[in-house]
């Protein structure tokens, strides 16, 4: 085998391991979008509730027996901020923070990848 055959194998083995990883990421990902979706509706819903009572707005209930009172909009707001702290963030977006790290490291080579982990080859630089 020659040397270029090697390299267009080994690329080919790349590129299909790449599309692959961010394949089997993606039906997670969808998972935890509407996740965050469906808690985040449920906040606001709770939260428009809240801001709408009667005694919330003049202010004859203190601030925690209101919470209490609109037990929705609390549970909702403390599973909203357990998910955060557990990293939602990290997980609805994770395809695109690998196909963005693998772009930074295939830069060094005139190598780039699109969102689905196909490689983009470039023209080389023309030597002055």
């Amino acid at each position: 085998m020659s040397l270029e055959q090697t390299t267009c194998e080994d690329l080919k083995a790349f590129e299909r391991r790449l599309t692959e990883v961010i394949t089997c990421l993606r039906p997670g990902t969808i998972r935890w979008r509407i996740v965050l979706v469906v808690v985040s509706i449920c906040t606001a819903i709770g939260a428009w509730q809240w801001i709408n009572d009667p005694l919330t707005s003049t202010s004859q209930v203190s601030f925690i027996d209101s919470l209490l009172n609109h037990l929705f909009f609390t549970l909702s707001l403390l599973i909203l901020g357990l998910l955060f702290l557990t990293g939602i963030h990290k997980r609805v977006v994770a395809p695109s923070i690998i196909t963005q790290r693998t772009r930074v490291v295939l830069a060094d080579f005139n190598m780039s990848c699109d969102e689905t982990g196909k490689l983009i080859l470039r023209p080389r630089p023309a030597n002055s």
